[in-house]
Order: structure tokens, then C-alpha cells, then sequence
């Protein structure tokens, strides 16, 4: 009957996807980690040695003296 565009009367009308709680929640997550995520790379940078941010993740060669970043102002 729904090619003919009739309707049976116990059917419920169709209605456009909305934005639920879980949706929000989601979007409220995903901000989160984004934001955990730069304050992590802002932190790295500080303590980081001179290669920035991602020098603290080279694996310590064996038999050097450990060199450590100067504190930035």
C-alpha cells in the first residue's frame, strides 16, 4: 500500500534522525580526548629533550649520560 502513498492508521509518521542523549555524550567524550590529548603534547614539549615533543619517547642509548632539557621560562 505504500507504493500507492496510502497509509495504514496504526502507522507511526516517519521522523528525521535526531541528536539523543548518547549522541551527546559521544560528542562530550570525543572533546574530552581531544583535549586530554593537547595538554599531554603542551606537557611533552616542556619535558621533553631537544628533539620536542616526541624526543621523550627514543629509548635511552646504554653507557651515556642522561641529558635533560633546560626549564623554559
Amino acid at each position: 500500500m505504500s507504493q500507492m502513498g496510502m497509509q495504514l492508521p496504526g502507522a507511526q509518521r516517519k521522523r528525521a534522525p535526531s541528536i539523543n542523549v548518547y549522541t551527546g555524550l559521544a560528542m562530550c567524550a570525543v572533546a574530552s580526548l581531544a583535549a586530554a590529548v593537547v595538554l599531554v603534547y603542551l606537557a611533552a614539549m616542556k619535558v621533553g629533550p631537544d628533539a620536542g615533543p616526541l624526543g621523550a619517547i627514543k629509548l635511552h642509548p646504554q653507557g651515556q649520560a642522561l641529558k635533560l632539557a633546560a626549564p623554559k621560562p
